[in-house]
């Protein structure tokens, strides 16, 4: 008797459900024991909350660790470096944007408020943690990069520079190679920021053709930026170049907006994106780190066409170059991506309508970096 052929289906992400929408999901970065993550709710008349959550390899399940009333709409939350109790959450009350330190107790509970970020104007986007300096801060508005240091019990704004006529600034990222310098996804341009003398010292202009929504700067490779926008691509960066308008390579495999893009902090050749096409992208490209070293013109990759893109393990066996897969896991707009700080196989996502879903690098790529 002839026999059936069977064929292995990727595996499913591991899910989690918030009762209300959300846009905000980030790694707790100084919890380098376990896979965690804080998430923040985003709802207009409900009471909000933060979530902190872990990954159990061992249960497969993603489990509940402490649950905050939050007083307003999470729209980012950063959490610190150097302590896992202390994050800062951009949030919009009755349409007023503020930015809070808080300190998250042990358990359930209130949270702490530590201090103010004061001063802003109009919406605040973000704010990012120095890698290094656990008491210095940078933060974004619409029109204006301030930053900060935290000095007995409250944050002190010690510089500001308007973002001038930018229609207004989206995202930002420390250059973890240069504590000197931040990057800012503002309009359709990319800006590098001198943070000694506040001041813009080189955009990269048309850098999309629509609005940049996010940028990252690899760890491991000096130089190498990522960029994400409306346009549905990824593209990638040499800051040598200053205001060079040719990117090294680019990604498509999207079909709408790319809110974010990460870079795996422990393997520059793997990234994430995240898009209002409900889709997580896992790239695998080890060609961009010899791009930034032969400033390769403008190519789309294998795997990188927007259209007819698989919805489900579009890579195969997951060896191949280019898009490894597509994970659908969410059925609404995917605005966070985040890997684990614990393992570099292990990442999450989060839809606004408030699912998170755990999942991992397939081991044929996994093996093929390690050996």
């Amino acid at each position: 008797m002839k026999q059936c052929s069977q064929t292995s289906q990727p595996e499913r992400g591991v899910t989690h459900g918030l009762k209300l929408n959300a846009r905000a999901l980030v790694p707790v970065v100084a919890d380098t024991g376990r896979s965690s993550w804080i998430v923040g709710t985003n709802a207009l008349r409900d009471e909000n909350e933060l979530q902190v959550l872990e990954f159990d390899a061992d249960s497969n399940a993603v489990h509940v660790l402490s649950t905050y009333g939050h007083p307003a709409e999470v729209w980012h939350i950063a959490s610190c470096p150097a302590d896992a109790a202390l994050a800062v959450t951009v949030c919009n009350e009755g349409g007023v944007y503020g930015a809070v330190l808080w300190r998250l107790p042990p358990g359930s509970g209130e949270l702490e408020r530590v201090a103010d970020l004061k001063g802003h104007a109009g919406a605040v986007r973000e704010a990012a943690w120095h890698a290094a300096e656990p008491d210095a801060l940078v933060s974004l508005d619409e029109g204006n990069l301030r930053s900060w240091r935290l000095r007995d019990g409250a944050a002190q704004m010690t510089g500001a520079e308007s973002a001038g006529e930018l229609p207004q600034l989206w995202a930002g990222t420390w250059d973890p190679h240069d504590a000197h310098r931040f990057i800012t996804a503002g309009g359709n341009h990319i800006q590098v920021w001198d943070l000694r003398a506040m001041r813009c010292s080189a955009e990269i202009e048309g850098a999309h053709q629509m609005p940049v929504r996010d940028v990252d700067v690899a760890r491991g490779s000096p130089h190498l930026l990522l960029s994400a926008g409306d346009d549905c691509r990824l593209r990638f960066w040499d800051l040598r170049l200053g205001s060079s308008t040719k990117p090294l390579a680019e990604l498509g495999g999207h079909s709408h907006w790319v809110w974010q893009a990460r870079f795996c902090p422990a393997h520059d050749s793997l990234l994430l994106s995240a898009s209002s096409d409900a889709l997580v992208n896992l790239w695998y490209a080890p060609w961009v780190g010899a791009a930034v070293s032969a400033h390769s013109p403008a190519r789309e990759r294998p795997g990188g066409s927007q259209r007819g893109a698989p919805r489900g393990g579009g890579g195969g066996r997951g060896t191949r170059e280019g898009r490894v897969r597509a994970f659908d896991d969410h059925e609404d707009s995917v605005y966070s991506v985040a890997w684990s700080a614990a393992d570099p196989w292990t990442f999450a996502s989060l839809s606004y309508d408030g699912r998170i879903a755990v999942n991992h690098v397939p081991s044929a790529v996994k093996y093929k970096i390690l050996i």
